[in-house]
């Protein structure tokens, strides 16, 4: 299990929650994405194509990404607080 690439990432805040965006490069099933959260009520994340999702498990404030194989430009992004 290793870290995803983060090559872009946004920070905003929608209410009372904080919002993360990123693009990620994943390299493998089971690399994790540590947002920085310490509580993700709601997430996603897409293929560059859009038409793809990339599934995972959270616990706390990372992600663990299930994915086939390697992913390039992966677009992500984890809500909580």
């Amino acid at each position: 299990m290793a870290a995803v690439t983060v090559t872009n990432l946004k920070r905003n805040v929608e209410g009372n929650q904080r919002r993360i965006s990123a693009t990620l490069t994943i390299a493998a099933n089971n690399d994790t994405w540590a947002t920085g959260l310490r509580f993700i009520t709601a997430w996603g994340a897409m293929t560059n194509n859009s038409t793809t999702q990339v599934g995972g498990t959270v616990s706390g404030g990372t992600i663990t990404f299930k994915a086939a194989g390697a992913e390039a430009a992966v677009y992500a992004w984890a809500q909580g607080w």
